[in-house]
């Protein structure tokens, strides 16, 4: 497999769209396990214009690496098709996805060593940051594209894999 070493800065971009006409999109939150999660804040009196929208194969980061121990809180948006996030949350986007495909870059954020670069890279006294600048100079290999489906597929594979697995152990254990 011949890969480059490419700063991630070169793919993405930074998409600031706020809800400005208040549609009513599901509220979603990041969780250190790198997948969204439903929102259980208490929305009453919400003033909705504030809010980001993000859009399927949109990627969605908590700069804030304080409260999450050794992780750190970044998503892609693959079960909806547009939600709404914190306007806290910083919301991006791959701007050339001929050449870096969401789905692998999203596998490589799921690694224990991106979360440990994170966490190494992060400063502040108060309150730690792995801030936009930090995010943009991480180095990742980027194999061809077609090698990066090949390594999404085959990892989609182990995944559906493990679901039959866990289903057939619930079937058995009930």
């Amino acid at each position: 497999m011949k890969s480059n070493y490419k700063k991630l800065g070169e793919y993405i971009q930074i998409v600031d769209e706020r809800n400005k006409n208040e549609e009513q999109y599901e509220l979603l939150g990041v969780s250190v396990d790198k997948c969204f999660i439903k929102s259980i804040a208490n929305t009453v009196g919400t003033d909705w214009k504030s809010y980001k929208i993000i859009k399927k194969g949109q990627f969605c980061y908590i700069p804030d690496t304080s409260r999450r121990g050794d992780k750190i809180g970044i998503a892609l948006l693959e079960n909806y098709d547009v939600a709404l996030v914190s306007q806290a949350y910083t919301v991006f986007q791959i701007v050339d996805t001929e050449n870096l495909m969401p789905e692998f870059l999203n596998l490589w954020f799921k690694r224990s060593e991106f979360d440990r670069y994170a966490r190494f890279h992060s400063h502040g006294s108060v309150r730690e940051l792995f801030d936009w600048d930090e995010l943009c100079n991480v180095e990742l290999p980027v194999p061809e594209i077609s090698e990066q489906k090949k390594i999404v597929n085959a990892y989609r594979t182990i995944e559906r894999r493990i679901e039959l697995k866990k289903a057939i152990n619930d079937n058995l254990a009930a």
